[in-house]
């Protein structure tokens, strides 16, 4: 069961629609919706904007109780053992247009970039600007990723310490990301 604090949006939450809107976020299945779009790198209610508008059409259109939402999200996710990872991220969608993202306590970001003569030639490092890259190349950004999961897949990485302990020794660690199999 989950806890809320509304604080400052304590009278919308105690209206009819903000006790709906409470239970709504608060089901399993939107609490699941949240956690992926999380684990995928992306704001939080970006899992749920489908759910939310088909539950609450107009009335969640109003700047106030998408802040409340906001509000809410925070809440469950922490108490989820997430944290804040960036606000205000720009969200192409309605209802919202920012939104916050959120990361597990132990993730570390990572940048990656792409060789621009060979793409499957990738320089991992931990930051994005004035990153130490491998001076026998040149170098286009490509991404960024903090979920593990993502590093093992896209990347090939499996060991996140090891990949802290290159980037922290050399600057940068080197991969050689090889071509799926595609089916026919």
């Amino acid at each position: 069961m989950f806890a809320y604090s509304p604080d400052k949006f304590a009278s919308l939450y105690a209206s009819e629609l903000g006790q709906r809107i409470w239970a709504f976020l608060t089901r399993p299945e939107q609490v699941a919706r949240l956690e992926t779009a999380s684990e995928l790198s992306k704001p939080a209610v970006e899992g749920i904007e489908e759910q939310l508008l088909a539950e609450f059409r107009e009335e969640v259109l109003a700047d106030r109780v998408k802040q409340m939402v906001g509000h809410m999200v925070r809440q469950i996710l922490e108490q989820q053992g997430w944290v804040l990872d960036q606000a205000d991220v720009k969200v192409q969608s309605v209802p919202f247009s920012k939104a916050t993202r959120y990361r597990r306590p132990d993730w570390v970001t990572f940048h990656a970039f792409r060789n621009t003569s060979d793409p499957r030639d990738v320089a991992i490092t931990d930051r994005r600007q004035n990153a130490p890259l491998p001076p026998d190349a040149r170098w286009a950004y490509y991404a960024t990723f903090a979920s593990p999961l993502k590093a093992a897949v896209a990347f090939g990485v499996r060991d996140i310490p090891q990949l802290r302990q290159d980037v922290h020794a050399h600057g940068y660690r080197r991969v050689r990301v090889e071509r799926m199999l595609r089916s026919a």
